[in-house]
């Protein structure tokens, strides 16, 4: 989509529209209740998964087009880079019910609370919203790329910012911090016996799921992995800078730096305030405003917060609608997909594959009316779409591996320090986590985890039937763009660069 619009974008956009496509603050009081082992639960994931993707994606990001299309076809060919950019529009369309869910939960404080308790509610919440964000997709990349950012802005990075200034206020008038302020409470007691609460990636915390035990401990860590997950997403629009060799690293860089402040501050702050027992899991990040508030006698504050996080979630939707849907064009311009697939509009926006998704998440929005247990059944769908995310990586950072060995003559914009180290360092922590994602919750416990594993196993496998059908039969009349262009969206940026 941004290579039809033919515009420029600025680098702090891009880097917005990361941070939108990364960071929530939606499960920050499930971490709230450890306190200061909130940090603990946080850096660990980002040192051994969120610093090597964004090394390997500023690398990979800076030296290709194309985003993860281009960067595994490069590495490993056509057929396994269709496979990869299918399986992430797949993942995500799984995931726009859920994080549309929690924005009718946070619209509800705004009429009435017990709103978020209705199924039919929720339902047709979640199909206005995301009717909305794809009208705003097919608008173009220039309102899209301007409303996402501007949407993090205000509905992210300033209720993070809330939060902090909240919890330093309230220690500085003298209050007493509700969470041991002491060394040893940095390390979580997460691997006793005690039950705890995890979730996948972007997930509200209503869905969120209860384990045990030692392997409570390590789920509740991996499932902060993907906390982390989406920053490369947004490097199909590389080709969009004015210089992307110089200034995608720098796009990558400010990200990161916004994404762990949104995350770790925040959190310390409900913990300051909020008593640990007091914390709601379910009710989530509006239940900790409210606390909040209501402590500084600030109650009028509460719908407004409720207004800037709905604008948050939707600024969240919107960069995601975007990314992966363009690089299925992309390769469906190519030759890989039928020409209806391929339909775009008057802006050069893929119409019908938003129109795809946009079908495909009214539909499963429909199971908050059907499914009695809809927690069950989101949980399912919201631990297949991590599996396939994590399948992504592995492809991601093995791509990073074979190209320093099959191009190493290409000029990157950023060259990554050790990338072997990190590379690898991100391929075991995915698989660490893809393999923690088959332990089921103590919820499950009357689905035997042979059927458990079953389930998930032939998700994977379903969703990922499609581009192997397709590529097998394609025809040359799928093909609209010569093989020159279609070479063009994933060759090295070097050899796009003016001459």
């Amino acid at each position: 989509m941004s290579e039809q619009s033919g515009k420029r974008m600025s680098w702090l956009t891009l880097s917005f529209m990361m941070v939108a496509a990364v960071a929530s603050i939606r499960s920050l009081p499930s971490m709230a209740v450890y306190g200061l082992g909130s940090i603990f639960l946080y850096l660990i994931p980002a040192v051994v998964f969120f610093i090597p993707v964004a090394l390997v994606a500023s690398e990979l990001g800076t030296g290709w087009n194309g985003g993860i299309y281009g960067w595994v076809k490069q590495a490993f060919g056509n057929k396994l880079g269709f496979f990869a950019i299918w399986y992430m529009w797949i993942q995500v369309v799984i995931w726009y019910p859920i994080v549309l869910a929690f924005a009718a939960s946070a619209l509800a404080y705004l009429i009435n609370p017990d709103l978020a308790k209705s199924g039919i509610y929720t339902t047709v919440v979640i199909i206005i919203l995301y009717w909305i964000s794809t009208f705003i997709a097919l608008g173009g990349l220039s309102s899209l790329s301007k409303l996402s950012s501007r949407f993090m802005l205000v509905g992210t990075l300033f209720p993070a910012i809330v939060l902090v200034v909240l919890g330093v206020v309230w220690l500085l008038t003298g209050h007493k911090s509700e969470a041991p302020l002491t060394f040893a409470s940095l390390i979580p007691d997460i691997f006793k016996e005690s039950p705890k609460l995890a979730g996948h990636h972007r997930e509200a915390t209503d869905f969120w799921q209860q384990f045990s035990g030692v392997l409570g401990g390590l789920v509740l860590i991996v499932s902060n992995f993907l906390a982390y997950a989406g920053i490369e997403m947004n490097a199909i629009h590389a080709r969009s800078l004015a210089n992307p060799q110089k200034q995608m690293p720098k796009a990558i860089a400010l990200a990161a730096l916004l994404i762990v402040f949104i995350f770790i501050p925040p959190t310390l702050a409900i913990s300051l305030v909020v008593p640990a027992d007091s914390t709601s899991l379910t009710a989530g990040v509006m239940q900790a405003y409210s606390d909040l508030f209501t402590r500084f006698g600030m109650v009028w504050a509460i719908k407004v917060m409720a207004v800037l996080l709905i604008i948050g979630a939707l600024g969240g939707v919107l960069t995601w609608t975007a990314g992966p849907s363009a690089g299925l064009l992309m390769v469906g311009r190519a030759g890989a997909l039928p020409r209806w697939w391929q339909h775009t509009n008057a802006k050069g926006v893929q119409q019908n594959i938003l129109l795809v998704q946009a079908s495909i998440v009214t539909v499963l929005a429909f199971l908050y009316v059907i499914v009695p247990d809809v927690s069950a059944a989101f949980w399912m769908l919201s631990a297949i779409a991590a599996q396939i995310y994590l399948i992504i990586y592995v492809l991601m950072f093995a791509s990073a591996l074979r190209l320093r060995q099959t191009q190493p003559s290409v000029r990157r914009g950023f060259v990554a320090p050790a990338i072997q180290f990190w590379a690898l360092l991100g391929i075991i922590a995915s698989v660490f986590a893809f393999l923690l994602g088959f332990v089921p919750p103590d919820q499950f416990k009357t689905l035997s985890p042979i059927s458990y594993v079953s389930i998930l196993v032939i998700g994977l496998i379903v969703f990922a039937i499609p581009p192997f059908i397709f590529y097998a039969k394609r025809q040359r009349s799928w093909q609209v763009i010569p093989s020159a262009e279609a070479d063009k969206n994933t060759a090295a940026l070097q050899d796009l660069a003016p001459q």
